[in-house]
């Protein structure tokens, strides 16, 4: 079962956190449809479950047909052997009475088997064998010897999971002290390989790597990462402070240390403006910083440790040019006198490296310094550059060519850098992860948990009426096993008054009657028991499918705002979808079964002890209350102590699924110790909150032991008198009491069972507070406009907007723009400017305050959502890839994919350049991506993205920044696809790179939320120094500082030569 349902949670975790590409694609009823075949097969196998519990319990039968035997052979005794007839009771009850204590014991052994595998599979963690030794093994050099030299020797590696495909092929290196190494090549060549051998994360599978002269396997392995310093391209943080952030990389460091880095790193500005400056929380994964912000955070980790050796890979490559400029500096400044390995994709990030290798097919293919490189024009680094400088060589001839070189390029540059804090801080401003409004959305959802809490319970039965027949069955079996202990008992007291019979035919035919009833109840509590535990089991399972289903299907029409509000996350909606829903199969399926039985088993036995001894009954009844009391105090303690318990745990579990989920930065800044020392703190609280658990349960057990005898000896006594008064017959004494035994325990436990009843209020309240919600955004309002095709002209009309988190913080403000059908526009500006906003407006991902966003003249609100989006396609910055083969992403936006053909498939894939390095997985098209395409490079999954886009072959394109992740030869070839692809459509494209616009029908330049200037490339260059579009043409001129001139003079020279 949890392999069908983590299936299940995989597609749900995957849904929610790419819901935008879900929705662009229309992928709604697809993911759906997916999650609940899944849940069919986790259903059936609940179901399975459900009988064998049946079975189980049923098999307690088998002590009443063991009764029946004692019965019948302890009157054999009475009769025939001169044995009292209460040494023949007390002998047959203790010895039914030791193998039922023996059978609880045996089935608590169980945890103990399950504690012993979890141990041993611990210890096979622990104790294993590494690969890669941590703490003692290997030497380390002294500090002042260490220079920081790297050499690669015939280096030959293959990942674990592929042995049979070699990545790195015989690779040679050498990076000398304080040099400057920089690794080009294509997507797959093996670069970033290259970084994870230096850290030793992999070990070469042959040749060598030597550090400083001294093979690297005969180094300590924390040693050799300690004198290295990593930031790479989606750099990692840690859901804790700036301050605690930066001390990853150097744990013994002071604040003075700190502010140092964060100087150094250009971070230092940002950090003061943030309200509480080092202290400030950075959110999970970061989410409360912009890029630029998270990348220098990176920086400063990485150089607070005074590394000899700096790593960059793709530092920069998923910033926009003016965060690049920002963060290059600070680059350039700690790289300043280290030994430096640079990974890059954009090779004008590169060309003052003393050292650039080019990587092809696992090797070095060629290095050398920059104009030695390109003096051999038939070289892979020209043939890089070329490719690279294609996709920018027409801005820069057709622009004038002073302007790389304008008098006024150091005073733009202040004025960029003097910008840059507020830019970032509006960034930040601008994510709509970011909540300022989080009170107002908990008061919001705690009046939804208040509409609906009272009737939740009785709507969660409601919700079980297709499986009516089950509920009636379940429950009528287990009315009927509530009969079963009442019945028992009246039997063993009708039993201990048999033995004190005079008359032996008497004596026989009363043991007969007993024994044969025993056997009858042996096969009736089989029956009853399969009957009530499998119907239930059916009717929790399929209520349990049912409510994912519908909270699932509920949730993928809801706004994407809805999505962006902390209390909405992933693991939030997760813990809905998974937690509430197991609550209510065990409160429907485990607890009403034990409830009704339960009340069956109070109401007989009341019934039955008030008809045969009332005054016993009443007595007795009396005395319940501090048996339930007892058992009920123990439970509501354990409870709160559990829970308190189970709280720290759920925090200290988050720093664990952290830590390990991004197990290489803590690797690479050798964290190990921190990350446990910050564990064991957490684990603190849980250990004291056992420690008390214990007390209160052996306390508290011994109590209720101890009130158990009491109250039995009591009732005994009262009996006796009873009897001695002529009251009652010892036989009606007998038979109230056995009826009674243990009576007040199932009290107490029905206690304890209203409890998770009066739970499940809060539990259906959360369920229904999804299902009762009205999208703000309807996605299949049936009063929409359907559409079997559009022109694709669009037009914003003043429109207005702010996120629902930051109402007061607009985004858009009075926006218009128009783009015409067939045509392309390309949308520019510096971060927060609206540019990706106007994107998720066209999607209507969101709806604007105020103005109209139209397609084709008509109210984007007039559409069907559904249906519109059947003519859009989008292509994000940060590709998006499900747990599926290649083939399932690449068909993934089409609506009857099995309809598609191998060839079409194919066809897209070469029009992406994707075709090739598929045909190179081990499967092909059948190659799986792994969860979130995580077995695949960023180029690769940016170019299954755009294969899908492809094959969707729809009206409106949206391209977000599709070409970012890409290297500069792939970029130029997918480029050209694109470029095809746009002919007749109307594409909106956002992109950081001017270069990659300059050919779009129009541009339009925003700037803080409005559209200051519109046109083609060339009108907008020749408004020189007063246009918006041409400042910012300048400025990535100064980051990019290539002089275009002097290269293509060296590239003819070489090819003169």
């Amino acid at each position: 079962m949890g392999k069908e349902y983590n299936r299940a949670v995989a597609i749900v975790e995957q849904a929610i956190s790419s819901v935008r590409t879900v929705y662009s694609f229309g992928a709604e009823l697809r993911t759906t449809a997916a999650f609940t075949g899944n849940l069919d097969r986790s259903v059936t196998i609940g179901l399975r479950q459900g009988l064998v519990k049946g079975l189980a319990i049923g098999s307690s039968g088998i002590n009443y047909a063991i009764w029946a035997l004692i019965v019948w052979y302890s009157s054999r005794l009475v009769m025939h052997h001169n044995v009292k007839g209460g040494t023949a009771f007390i002998a047959g009850f203790a010895i039914l009475r030791g193998g039922l204590c023996f059978g609880k014991c045996l089935s608590n052994l169980k945890p103990f088997g399950e504690a012993v595998s979890i141990a041993q599979r611990m210890n096979a963690v622990i104790d294993g064998r590494r690969m890669i030794g941590m703490e003692d093994d290997g030497e380390e050099m002294a500090a002042a010897v260490v220079k920081g030299e790297v050499e690669f020797r015939e280096v030959r590696f293959a990942y674990p999971a592929s042995p049979e495909t070699e990545v790195i092929k015989g690779l040679n290196l050498k990076i000398g002290e304080g040099k400057t190494v920089a690794l080009v090549g294509g997507s797959g060549a093996g670069k970033s390989t290259v970084i994870a051998l230096l850290q030793r994360f992999y070990e070469p599978t042959g040749g060598e790597i030597l550090f400083d002269g001294v093979e690297m396997g005969r180094l300590r392995v924390k040693w050799v990462r300690a004198q290295m310093g990593l930031v790479s391209q989606e750099p990692v943080l840690f859901s804790m402070s700036i301050k605690e952030n930066i001390l990853f990389g150097k744990e013994t460091a002071t604040m003075d240390d700190v502010v140092a880095a964060a100087g150094a790193a250009n971070a230092a500005g940002f950090i003061a403006q943030l309200p509480q400056g080092y202290d400030t929380q950075v959110g999970e994964r970061g989410l409360q910083l912009s890029g630029g912000q998270k990348q220098r955070i990176a920086i400063a980790r990485a150089i607070i440790r005074s590394p000899k050796i700096l790593l960059l890979d793709e530092a920069t490559s998923a910033l926009d040019y003016e965060s690049e400029h920002i963060v290059q500096e600070a680059l350039q400044a700690v790289t300043a006198g280290r030994t430096t390995l640079v990974i890059a994709h954009r090779l004008s990030t590169i060309r003052n490296a003393h050292t650039i290798a080019v990587v092809h097919a696992g090797k070095i293919a060629e290095h050398g310094s920059h104009e030695e490189l390109i003096s051999n024009a038939d070289g892979h680094y020209s043939r890089l550059l070329v490719s690279s400088r294609e996709l920018t060589s027409s801005s820069d001839t057709t622009d004038n060519d002073d302007a790389a070189c304008s008098p006024s390029k150091l005073h733009n540059r202040e004025n960029s850098s003097g910008r840059s804090h507020s830019s970032f801080i509006s960034r930040s401003l601008d994510r709509p992860e970011l909540s300022f409004a989080k009170e107002d959305d908990d008061a919001e959802q705690a009046k939804a948990v208040k509409d609906v809490a009272l009737p939740s319970f009785w709507k969660l039965l409601y919700l079980s009426t297709p499986v009516w027949r089950q509920a009636a069955l379940g429950c009528t079996g287990a009315l009927l096993n509530g009969a079963v202990m009442p019945a028992y008992g009246y039997m063993l007291g009708t039993i201990a008054s048999i033995y004190f019979l005079k008359d032996h035919d008497e004596i026989r035919e009363k043991t007969r009657a007993c024994s044969i009833f025993l056997l009858g109840l042996s096969l009736f509590v089989i029956v009853v028991s399969i009957t009530q535990h499998y119907n239930l089991a059916a009717m929790g399972e399929y209520l349990t499918k049912r409510i994912r289903v519908q909270m699932l299907s509920k949730i993928l029409t809801f706004e994407v705002s809805w999505f962006d509000r902390e209390e909405n996350s992933t693991g939030a909606l997760f813990a809905r979808l998974s937690k509430d829903a197991l609550v209510v199969r065990l409160l429907v399926g485990d607890r009403m079964s034990l409830i009704i039985q339960t009340l069956s088993t109070m109401a007989i036995s009341i019934c039955a002890g008030l008809l045969i001894a009332w005054k016993l009954t009443l007595v007795t009844l009396s005395l319940q209350p501090f048996i339930i009391l007892c058992y009920y105090t123990r439970y509501i303690l354990l409870k709160v102590v559990s829970k308190k318990s189970q709280k720290a745990q759920m925090e200290s579990g988050k720093l664990t699924t952290e830590a390990i989920h991004n197990f290489r930065t803590v690797s690479t800044f050798s964290s190990q110790d921190q990350i446990l020392r910050l564990f064991e703190i957490s684990q603190a609280e849980p250990h004291r909150d056992n420690i008390l658990k214990a007390w209160i349960a052996g306390v508290s057990l011994g109590l209720s032991r101890c009130i158990i005898i009491c109250t039995v000896s009591l009732s005994l006594w009262y009996g006796s008198l009873l009897i001695s008064h002529g009251d009652i017959t010892p036989k009606q004494c007998f038979q109230t009491f056995t009826i009674f035994a243990g009576f007040g325990i199932v009290m107490a436990e029905a206690a304890t069972l209203t409890s998770d009843l009066s739970n499940s209020a809060a539990t259906g309240a959360s369920i229904f507070a999804i299902l009762n919600r009205t999208s703000l955004i309807v996605p299949d309002d049936k009063e929409g406009c359907h559409v079997e095709s559009i022109n694709g002209d669009i037009e914003l009309h003043n429109v207005e907007y702010a996120y629902p988190s930051r109402p007061n913080v607009p985004v858009l403000r009075g926006c218009s723009l128009s783009i015409k059908a067939g045509c392309s526009t390309a949308l520019v500006g510096q971060s927060g400017s609206g540019k990706s906003t106007v994107i998720g407006l066209i999607e209507r991902f969101y709806n604007p305050l105020r103005g109209e966003v139209r397609v084709d003249g008509k109210d984007i609100r007039s559409f069907n959502l559904l249906s519109l989006r059947q003519h859009i396609a989008l292509v994000g910055q940060e590709p998006v890839l499900f747990a599926g083969t290649v083939k399932y992403n690449i068909t993934y936006g089409v609506l009857n994919a099995n309809a598609i053909s191998d060839a079409e498939v194919e066809a897209a894939a070469r029009a992406a350049n994707a075709h090739e390095f598929i045909c190179g997985l081990p499967k092909g098209y059948e190659a799986s991506c792994g969860e979130h395409g995580e077995k695949l490079s960023g180029g690769q999954k940016q170019r299954i993205a755009i294969a899908r886009a492809i094959l969707c072959d729809r009206s409106i394109l949206l391209l977000d920044e599709a070409t970012s992740a890409i290297d500069g030869q792939s970029e130029m070839i997918v480029k050209e696809a694109l470029e095809r692809l746009m002919v007749g459509r109307t594409t909106v494209v956002v992109a950081h790179k001017l270069s990659t616009v300059k050919n779009c029908h129009a541009i339009a330049v925003l700037e803080k939320g409005v559209v200051v200037e519109k046109g083609d490339h060339a009108s907008l260059m020749k408004r020189q120094v007063t246009g918006k579009y041409y400042n910012l043409v300048r400025l990535q001129r100064n980051v990019q500082s290539i002089s275009t001139t002097k290269s293509s003079t060296l590239i003819c020279r070489g090819k003169g030569g």
